[in-house]
């Protein structure tokens, strides 16, 4: 098994200055740096990952806290593309990822023994609620971490989103701007802090259009996709004049989809549907879906740049990042037929 010596004797360098690059010593130039990889590439010579560790109190990997269990995470494609964003920056600037994924005080456990344990350098958080203990348990135990999503005292924490409530706002304007004034929204739980800005945003173009709220057309989820068909299907019967339908995620939208179907109603000839995240399949459904594009890809990217540059001391004010969000019009909304 090749050594750092025989590293250093293929680069004509010390071993000293092997080590000094393995470890990403700033006063070696890049082109001894460049050198000494590429000898260590020829030769088949690989760091001892742990032994680094124990030298520099650093792990090189991230805890990536998933609110669901892998399976219920990996079922919505909103995880699958965020952690490409996040698995790309954490390949190039050699980190790891470590899965939490579980909820409730599961998941608080699961962290602070990931923390406690040394496993990580920083936990990246891809959800918001409010009053969270992880927060405030993670703050304590001085870990970095970086919330995707907006946090309660926003102004205290690392963090990463869209702004949810202009383009909540945004979309529902487009769809009274096609003549709609009984639209329907199907959220979230109310303690994630995403459920209430997309609702505070529905609500703010209803205002700004004089249209009259009507808490009757809200439909909170709680469960599974059954539970939402079936809301779906008591909220249009019980509200025969709703022409349109929010759901502020696609995988809500897609369900609503098939229960107006199966009431024998069409989209959007009917009903109008619009969802929110532009998951990959909201093209491929039939009437394709009219959706916000949250760029997941990049939020990934952004909110695990912004903790490795915590974790490494490049960052020590609070910061957080907001990416763009964009209506995508495709053919599940039309204009109202009087």
């Amino acid at each position: 098994m090749p050594t750092i010596k025989d590293v250093a004797k293929d680069a004509g360098v010390s071993p000293s200055t092997v080590s000094r690059v393995i470890n990403d010593h700033p006063r070696i130039s890049n082109a001894t740096k460049k050198k000494v990889k590429k000898s260590m590439k020829k030769i088949g010579y690989h760091p001892n990952i742990i032994a680094q560790s124990l030298v520099k109190q650093k792990t090189n990997t991230i805890g990536l806290v998933m609110p669901y269990s892998a399976e219920e995470a990996f079922a919505n494609p909103f995880y699958s593309e965020i952690l490409r964003g996040i698995g790309a920056v954490a390949q190039e600037k050699g980190y790891s990822i470590l899965l939490i994924t579980c909820d409730g005080q599961e998941e608080v456990e699961a962290s602070l023994r990931a923390v406690k344990s040394k496993l990580v350098d920083g936990i990246l958080i891809l959800r918001a609620k409010k009053d969270d203990i992880l927060l405030k348990k993670l703050r304590e135990a001085e870990v970095p971490f970086v919330i995707v999503g907006r946090p309660e005292d926003a102004d205290k924490h690392y963090w990463v989103n869209n702004d949810n409530i202009k383009a909540s706002k945004n979309l529902v304007q487009h769809l009274i701007d096609l003549g709609h004034k009984d639209i329907a929204l199907i959220t979230g739980g109310s303690e994630y802090i995403v459920s209430q800005d997309r609702l505070d945003g529905y609500k703010l173009a209803l205002k700004e259009n004089k249209i009259k709220y009507n808490p009757e057309y809200i439909i909170h989820i709680h469960g599974n996709e059954e539970i939402i068909s079936k809301n779906t299907k008591k909220l249009l019967k019980k509200n025969p004049d709703l022409t349109a339908i929010f759901a502020v995620d696609d995988l809500m939208a897609y369900r609503s989809i098939l229960a107006i179907k199966e009431l024998g109603l069409k989209v959007p000839e009917d009903i109008s549907v619009v969802g929110f995240n532009n998951n990959p399949l909201s093209q491929l459904i039939t009437p394709s879906l009219t959706t916000v594009d949250i760029n997941t890809y990049q939020l990934g990217e952004e909110a695990t740049s912004i903790l490795i540059n915590v974790i490494e001391n490049k960052i020590s004010e609070y910061y957080h990042k907001i990416v763009e969000a964009n209506i995508i019009i495709r053919n599940s909304c039309d204009k109202i037929k009087f």
